[in-house]
């Protein structure tokens, strides 16, 4: 059984795809390095009941690659009475982000909201 050929090339086709899934995880920096990646193979051959010289024969190509690391950043969270506004902590600083409504005198006076 020559696995190259068999089924018309498809299982040599498929190993060469898992395999290239493999190295790409394994240069992908955002996965970790020293843990293992698996490519296993799985050839299950099912003869007939009727006739033990028909067989048939599947093969299945699994990969077990290394999932990508978690993407962590920093929020803030402020809250104004009723209206909570989050921003990411690279983009804003406490007590200045922008408050996104509108107000019929135009400017926000917070600093005399407080003192109410």
């Amino acid at each position: 059984m020559d696995l190259n050929k068999f089924a018309a090339g498809a299982v040599a086709e498929q190993l060469e795809a898992a395999t290239e899934k493999v190295f790409a995880n394994i240069v992908d920096p955002n996965t970790e390095a020293k843990k293992p990646r698996k490519l296993v193979l799985e050839i299950v051959f099912k003869p007939s009941e009727a006739d033990r010289s028909d067989v048939e024969v599947s093969a299945t190509v699994k990969t077990a690659l290394q999932p990508r690391r978690a993407i962590s950043s920093r929020m803030i969270v402020e809250a104004n009475g009723d209206t909570v506004l989050a921003e990411e902590w690279k983009n804003a600083m406490r007590g200045q982000m922008e408050i996104p409504e509108t107000h019929e005198e135009g400017v926000i006076d917070f600093q005399s909201r407080k003192a109410e």
